[in-house]
């Protein structure tokens, strides 16, 4: 079943001599449950892509539908519900909440709707990323990973349509970086979660099932473990 779509995506900055096209006519389909990996060098669009998709930015063109619903249309307070609702988002930096504890940041989505957890969900979530026991403790008295691991489950406890990593391992070591891919895997695969995973780095991208590559905003390919390679520029 088909999750995600892209038709006709395209970003422009600026105008006349500063004109700067990030993303042109940007074609693409993301089945549910999929672990795909966006990469490209610095410049290529990924993170503008990213952006668009998390609802953070609007294209210039184009549509984005996500699980059915076009977040090209909505309103700055629509999108901001539907990202919190239906799109995970992990960043290099972990974006917890420094003054409150572990568990109050994984639950923030929940609390700022006023919702009660599914707590056999909500069990099974910190269980599988290794971070039942350190719900009660602050942020800082987590190591780098674990914080990561903490930015995961926030980003999956509404269960979202979508999670989106924006270079997930970028501030951590190897040994951390390893621990992170492992869990952003068990989240694919026990949890179901489908994953947009945007990297510069080649061997992170090698952890996906799918590697879309970027160049100057258009894919240019298109590859899934098995051997099976679309060329998107080769088609235009």
């Amino acid at each position: 079943m088909e999750i995600l779509r892209c038709e006709g995506l395209s970003k422009v900055y600026g105008s006349g001599d500063n004109r700067v096209e990030a993303l042109n006519q940007v074609d693409l389909s993301v089945e549910k449950g999929e672990f795909v990996a966006v990469i490209g060098a610095s410049g290529s669009g990924k993170s503008t892509l990213l952006h668009i998709l998390g609802s953070v930015d609007k294209s210039t063109e184009g549509k984005v539908i996500i699980g059915g619903t076009d977040i090209s249309t909505l309103s700055r307070r629509e999108a901001a519900i539907f990202r919190r609702r239906k799109v995970g988002l992990v960043y290099q930096f972990y974006n917890l909440i420094p003054t409150i504890t572990v568990r109050k940041n994984i639950l923030m989505p929940l609390l700022l709707d006023k919702r009660k957890p599914n707590q056999e969900y909500f069990d099974q979530v910190v269980n599988s990323l290794g971070i039942a026991d350190k719900l009660e403790a602050l942020p800082n008295q987590l190591s780098g990973g674990q914080q990561q691991r903490a930015a995961i489950a926030r980003s999956l406890i509404y269960r979202p349509a979508l999670l989106l990593a924006d270079e997930p391992t970028g501030n951590l070591d190897q040994r951390n970086s390893r621990e992170v891919m492992d869990m952003l895997k068990l989240s694919n695969r026990n949890l179901q979660q489908t994953i947009l995973l945007i990297t510069h780095d080649e061997r992170i991208a090698l952890e996906a099932d799918r590697i879309i590559t970027l160049e100057d905003g258009r894919i240019i390919s298109d590859e899934r473990k098995g051997g099976s390679v679309v060329l998107k520029a080769a088609q235009e």
